[in-house]
């Protein structure tokens, strides 16, 4: 009987979750699975979701395979978080158990049909719904129901859930988060085993979503939405009307010191502010996964940055005609550089578009 032990490294970050997957050995070289915590002393939210994820649908798929876990008694705040029981074992808390406090939300898991069907019963927009719950997590996160924090916790929570209640097909999705004050730091991490970014977009008939790369460069830029580009037959109505712009301004407000990090299929793309403002990685994502990281020391105004990238937004969406035949390489410089709207003769020039 064939064993196979896979060392979990140190520090089970953002790195560690991506390259998990390829870990995982071909089930016809594996009878026992091991996976030995001994090294590892850190673990941060994305990571729980998307190493529990992986570890869960292996043990599905491959049921004549033998799961253990070892030296991993050590890891208190992971099996509090609800890592550990989310894929079987037998220690700490189930995911969603913990009450939270004014630090973290435990790995959670929503149902996009329960938040459907409770918004039915309150008679209220989805929309309506998922903000309810956005702002009970940032509460819960920063402890305080007003103030630059509290309005930026809140939104971009609740953009990255509607776009997966949305545009997922997702069953249910899982989210994890933690603040620490110390470091004037958060981190948010929303996960789906959903359709995809680029089955998603496939709706769109102006721009080639043909791989996950090229659809994750449009699915950043304003009104590029599955139901919000120039023709859809989909006519929403309303506050909560999709205008496609929900991941555009939630990536620019997290890049105002922090990072965005999103994957879907063979692809994941970081973007920051820094001079290498958008790197690639090599994934393997049934689904999508969002990982952003909020510097709360320097959040401005959230209504002054949100007029200036819905602004900027609509000015971009301007130029390029409503998104009609726009290509890939320009939305992928659009993003490398944040939009900056200072170099658009060269983005015309790529785009091909006049003045």
């Amino acid at each position: 009987m064939t064993t196979f032990t896979i060392t979990m490294p140190r520090a089970l970050d953002l790195i560690a979750a991506l390259e998990f997957p390829a870990k995982l050995p071909a089930p016809v070289d594996c009878k026992i699975l091991i996976f030995d915590f001994k090294s590892s002393s850190l673990i941060e939210p994305f990571a729980m979701l998307m190493i529990s994820s992986e570890i869960s649908r292996y043990m599905h798929e491959h049921q004549d395979v033998e799961f253990k876990c070892s030296n991993y008694m050590h890891m208190s705040y992971a099996g509090h978080m609800g890592f550990f029981k989310s894929f079987g074992l037998d220690f700490g808390k189930s995911p969603g158990e913990a009450n939270g406090s004014s630090r973290y939300v435990p790995l959670t898991i929503y149902s996009t049909s329960d938040i459907e069907k409770s918004a039915a019963s309150k008679g209220i927009e989805i929309g309506d719904e998922v903000e309810t719950i956005s702002q009970q997590l940032s509460y819960t996160l920063c402890h305080i129901k007003e103030g630059i924090l509290f309005d930026t916790l809140s939104y971009s929570i609740r953009e990255i859930m509607r776009n997966v209640v949305e545009h997922s097909a997702a069953s249910r999705f899982g989210i994890c988060a933690q603040y620490w004050p110390s470091k004037n730091k958060a981190e948010v991490a929303i996960f789906d085993r959903g359709i995809g970014i680029k089955k998603s977009l496939s709706q769109n008939p102006h721009i080639d979503a043909s791989d996950d790369k090229r659809s994750l460069n449009y699915a950043l830029m304003p009104a590029v939405s599955g139901k919000a580009f120039k023709g859809s037959r989909v006519k929403q109505k309303g506050h909560w009307a999709n205008s496609g712009f929900g991941l555009y301004m939630t990536n620019r407000i997290c890049r105002n010191g922090g990072t965005f990090f999103i994957c879907s299929g063979d692809t994941g793309m970081l973007l920051t502010k820094k001079s290498n403002a958008k790197r690639y990685f090599s994934t393997n994502l049934h689904g999508t996964a969002v990982r952003m990281v909020l510097k709360t020391d320097q959040l401005s105004s959230l209504k002054e940055a949100l007029d200036t990238y819905k602004n900027e937004g609509y000015e971009i969406q301007k130029r390029y005609k409503e998104i009609i035949n726009i290509d890939p390489s320009s939305a992928s410089l659009m993003l490398s550089t944040d939009f900056d709207l200072s170099i658009w003769g060269k983005i015309l020039a790529a785009l091909k578009l006049r003045n």
